[in-house]
């Protein structure tokens, strides 16, 4: 096992791990967040199981925050089961999924306390969109995994067209009468020329004029590659990366230091909408923004 001169500490208020396993996604919906202000950058290198196993393992988590693995879709990753088998037992996880995989194969490697944890949320999180995936094949799947032992729950987005909220409101139906849990999330970013959401700093993502300001992140974002990012902005666009995950000398620290920007303006949205933390309280936001200027 590799051995790195520091370990990775995450303690205290630290509020979220995402690990982008791939950015790749069998679905393509036109309103996905992961787009907002330009296309994800494309071709870049995937870490092997190995890699990712090291990182993982490099954690020493204090406050008992998981490991959510994310996209894209986590599950495309061609060594998925090998991550979440290999890593060290006491590391809890999360998946972001839209649940378009073979169930069977997964109960069938997957261990159920890896994705098994005390929360006022499923660890397992799977992504509805009508046109996209099917909400009676979700619900067949979910119960599946339900009765394998997993604990799960159905997201949407209250899509400002009608049509597609009049389908998500339907598939929430749906789900409640089938006894799972639905929950519904504001929806983020442009659509028709309107900025929805609800965010912390003015003009942020509105792309008319970018600003310089230093901001820090309260959050450990994890490229593909395995670079850090401090939003998910630059992660999306592969710039201004902070460091490496097998960086022998990367500590948490790092993160805490106010970073200068050139591009306040150009933010994503999942960054500075005003949101709940990992407890359910409401008023967080990922990153922390001051002195903008231009």
């Amino acid at each position: 096992m590799t051995t790195f001169k520091s370990k990775i500490v995450f303690e205290g208020e630290r509020n979220y791990m995402a690990f982008f396993l791939t950015l790749a996604c069998n679905l393509k919906c036109s309103y996905c967040i992961n787009h907002a202000g330009g296309s994800l950058h494309q071709g870049q290198s995937h870490l092997s199981a190995k890699d990712w196993i090291k990182a993982i393992n490099r954690l020493e988590i204090r406050n008992a925050t998981p490991v959510t693995l994310q996209g894209g879709e986590p599950t495309l990753h061609k060594d998925f089961y090998e991550i979440v088998n290999e890593a060290e037992k006491d590391i809890k996880m999360d998946l972001l999924t839209n649940l378009m995989f073979d169930v069977d194969k997964f109960i069938k490697n997957v261990p159920i306390w890896r994705f098994q944890r005390e929360a006022k949320y499923a660890p397992i999180r799977v992504s509805y969109h009508p046109g996209q995936n099917d909400i009676n094949d979700l619900i067949k799947k979910t119960h599946t995994l339900e009765d394998a032992g997993f604990r799960i729950g159905i997201y949407g987005i209250a899509h400002p067209d009608k049509r597609i909220f009049a389908e998500i409101e339907k598939g929430k139906d749906k789900c409640i009468a089938n006894g799972i849990d639905f929950r519904l999330k504001e929806y983020l970013g442009f659509y028709d020329g309107v900025l929805y959401g609800k965010y912390k700093y003015d003009g942020a993502c509105d792309e008319k004029k970018f600003k310089k300001c230093f901001c820090k992140t309260s959050e450990l974002l994890v490229d593909p590659a395995g670079y850090i990012f401090r939003c998910h902005a630059d992660l999306y666009k592969n710039r201004n990366a902070i460091a490496h995950i097998l960086d022998d000398d990367f500590t948490i620290e790092k993160l805490d230091d106010y970073i200068p920007c050139e591009n306040y303006g150009d933010c994503n949205p999942c960054d500075i909408k005003i949101k709940t933390n990992r407890f359910q309280q409401f008023g967080h936001t990922s990153v922390d923004i001051k002195n903008i200027t231009g």
